[in-house]
């Protein structure tokens, strides 16, 4: 019997065991080999909201007989062993019972009691090193003598084709199970897509003139730095429109400078004369005045001949001031320090991360059952994992940008944009992608990962998990899907535990004949 987490699996195995090949080589079992004389084991299966799983196996209790409980305990968080703990092992009932035992292998744990009283027990297996949490209470029944034992556990039950994957094969692979859950699907239809941003979502910098890139006073930028709007980026050092414009620059420098030699001796003479009262104030003023016209020209015209002598050396500063036109992420630089370009010539590609859009094309068939505002996913082509569009609910991340009014007269096809509020790091800009869009309405239905459906020569099978280490070949009838959840219409109940990740190694276990050998370690 499976139960949710509070409750336990229980079961009993009466199978001989010649010939077993459970790799427990070196495990310390009472009767010897991999049984207890009689072969008959109790089961105990359990799953603890402290993320824990419990798969033990004792025989038949009973008052003056020491009982040795083998424990496999998984950490459910990865489904991972758990290593170097210490455990506790109590039962509560007509008597108290408390034994303790260290890691015997990987994963498992031995304690043994020797019950005093008959009756119903309650127990509880609590870490007590090396981890955190307990799994219980699971119900252990001890008897008064070894014939009321044998009277209750006869053995020789068939399991009925039940598949043994154990533990330490569970522990060494990519493996998951979860309980079935009632929940609501809704009916989606899967599209092709492209991840893109909105218009302001990404910039594309050109230089506005030909000329030499020059590394602004900040530095130059490379990819995966993030800027603010506005920064500057590069500096551009226009290209001399003719040859003799890099002469004639020199040439105005010369000029300037002669004018400004000229002017200042002329200011000072003036000065000379003002003093002896030979000219009014006046003339002083002119010549001040003039003065400061040559130096000013002298500067245009030094400026000038750096200009082109940047341009044509690579080295020094620029002219044109090239900005960020957007705060984001630089994802691109496509040039150098001291680099030739062209007008219009791709210089940097700018990326804000924080906003992304999922582009879908509805066929024209289907667009008339589109729900607006139900959540949608996505799926990265060559991936296995589905992201949300989530947008029910008042504090939904993702919204719905646009569903179009028009079909596309080529592809006869839809356009829906969604917007996600809260991107994956894993997400790139123009990334192909499957889109689930929702079409009709929900459907009420037990629902499972889609992983956990297996398509077997044409069929849906799951597996459920009796036991620790037995599963059940389910088939089933799935319904709608969306995201990663799938309706089962009928094969599951809730509550059942079943395999989600490693379906297809159980699969492989039952088919090599690892079937139904119930056994003490």
């Amino acid at each position: 019997m499976l139960v949710l987490a509070s409750l336990f699996v229980a079961g009993c195995h009466g199978h001989p065991h010649e010939g077993d090949e459970h790799p427990h080589e070196g495990d310390d079992h009472p009767g010897g080999g991999h049984g207890h004389g009689d072969g008959v084991a109790i089961g105990i299966t359990q799953w603890s909201d402290d993320g824990l799983e419990l798969f033990a196996e004792h025989p038949p209790a009973v008052v003056g007989q020491e009982v040795p409980f083998l424990a496999h305990v998984t950490v459910l968080e990865d489904f991972s062993a758990l290593e170097d703990a210490r455990v506790r092992l109590t039962l509560t009932g007509p008597d108290e019972l408390a034994a303790d035992a260290p890691m015997l292998r990987s994963g498992i744990y031995r304690p043994a009691v020797t019950p005093r009283v008959p009756g119903t027990y309650q127990g509880t297996l609590t870490i007590l090193e090396g981890g955190e949490g307990s799994v219980g209470p699971f119900e252990v029944e001890v008897y008064a003598n070894q014939e009321a034992a044998d009277a209750a556990h006869p053995g020789g039950e068939d399991e009925g084709g039940a598949v043994s994957f154990l533990k330490e094969q569970q522990w060494r692979v990519p493996f998951a199970t979860e309980f079935a859950a009632q929940g609501r699907v809704r009916p989606s239809v899967e599209v092709s897509g492209e991840l893109t941003t909105p218009p302001g979502g990404v910039a594309h910098v050109h230089s506005p003139v030909a000329g030499r890139v020059m590394a602004a006073s900040t530095g130059f930028p490379i990819p995966g730095q993030t800027v603010e709007a506005g920064a500057v980026l590069a500096t551009i050092a226009p290209t001399p429109g003719a040859p003799e414009d890099a002469a004639r620059a020199g040439l105005a420098v010369v000029e300037a400078e002669a004018r400004v030699e000229a002017s200042r001796v002329e200011a000072d003479r003036a000065e000379r004369m003002v003093a002896d009262q030979a000219i009014p104030e006046r003339r002083l003023e002119e010549a001040r005045r003039q003065l400061r016209v040559a130096q000013a020209s002298l500067t245009a015209a030094r400026r000038a001949r750096s200009l082109y002598s940047s341009a044509q050396s690579g080295r020094g500063g620029g002219s044109w001031r090239i900005t960020a036109a957007i705060a984001g992420v630089v994802d691109a630089v496509e040039v150098s320090p001291g680099e030739a370009v062209d007008a219009n010539e791709l210089l940097f590609r700018i990326v804000d991360p924080d906003t992304l859009w999922v582009r879908a094309e509805i066929p024209e068939s289907w667009a008339g059952g589109f729900v607006r505002d139900a959540n949608a996913s996505f799926q990265l082509v060559g991936s296995e994992r589905w992201y949300p569009v989530e947008l029910e609910g008042a504090e939904a991340p993702s919204s719905l940008v646009h569903a179009s009014r028009t079909v596309d007269p080529e592809s006869r096809t839809v356009r829906v944009v969604y917007a996600l509020g809260r991107p994956d790091e894993a997400l790139r800009v123009g990334a192909a992608v499957r889109v689930l869009v929702p079409v009709g309405g929900a459907v009420d239905a037990v629902t499972v990962p889609r992983s956990a459906v297996l398509d077997v020569e044409g069929r849906s099978v799951v597996y459920v998990q009796a036991e620790g280490e037995s599963f059940e070949e389910r088939v089933v009838r799935v319904g709608p899907s969306q995201g990663e959840r799938m309706a089962i219409i009928s094969g599951i109940e809730p509550g059942e535990r079943i395999v989600t990740r490693g379906a297809h190694l159980v699969r492989l276990a039952g088919s090599s004949g690892s079937v139904g050998h119930g056994h003490v370690h």
